[in-house]
């Protein structure tokens, strides 16, 4: 049976009405969907990572925490596990996205200090990175653990590494362009000195430092700092 196109136009116009009425609220019905699956996989994801850092404390290797002994600790499902996480990597993946970005901004402070900052600016701008990274140690362990075998974890934890030596990098050769860090330093390889001398620090000795310990560690960190970078411009 065929139809005019006037009737067809009819008839789309006598249903378009109900289909454009049904289509905000699919697409807010949608979003709630989303958003509550954001939440929930939030909700999971913490309690997952507060057994992972009990674990860890107590002395055990991310690598030896299986997804079982997540789950069981946290009083979850093996399953439940699976409808948000591909697999334990992916647990920290999320986590440490959002870790990179507060520690990069802290780094930012160091960088964009001025030529004429003093010496106690600089030991500001450090001590912000370190009491960024310190409640984090124990994950940031179980991260380096992860990249030894997890290819897309190591990426992540290269990427970071990479982008805070390029902001080093940066900040060296604006400030000898100023006249305010030493000339003589080549940029790339004294930020990459820097950088893993940092995070292998930060790792090691702030993981299990107490508060005064913390204090030296800063004033250590600056001395470093500020006797490459900066005193040899007779700043």
């Amino acid at each position: 049976m065929w139809f005019s196109t006037a009737t067809l136009a009819q008839n789309v116009w006598t249903w378009c009405p109900l289909l454009c009425d049904d289509a905000p609220r699919m697409a807010s019905v949608t979003r709630k969907t989303q958003n509550s699956r954001a939440e929930r996989r939030e909700e999971i994801r913490a309690r997952l990572l507060d057994v992972v850092e009990r674990l860890l404390a107590d002395g055990e290797s991310f690598t030896e925490i299986s997804v079982e002994r997540m789950v069981s600790e946290a009083g979850l499902s093996r399953s439940t596990f699976y409808v948000y996480f591909e697999d334990k990597g992916d647990l920290l993946r999320a986590w440490f996205a959002r870790i990179t970005e507060d520690l990069a901004d802290s780094a930012t402070a160091w960088w964009s200090l001025s030529g004429d900052a003093p010496r106690a600016e600089l030991r500001d701008a450090l001590a912000g990175i370190v009491r960024t990274y310190r409640p984090h140690a124990t994950l940031m362990a179980a991260m380096y653990d992860a990249a030894a075998y997890d290819a897309s974890v190591r990426e992540l934890v290269e990427a970071m590494m990479g982008s805070n030596a390029a902001g080093l990098r940066k900040h060296i050769r604006s400030g000898q362009a100023a006249g305010f860090v030493d000339a003589g330093l080549p940029p790339s390889q004294t930020a990459g000195w820097l950088t893993w001398m940092a995070e292998r620090s930060l790792h090691q000795l702030v993981r299990s430092a107490s508060d005064a310990e913390l204090e030296k560690l800063v004033d250590a960190y600056t001395a470093i700092v500020w006797n490459t970078l900066y005193a040899p411009t007779g700043r």
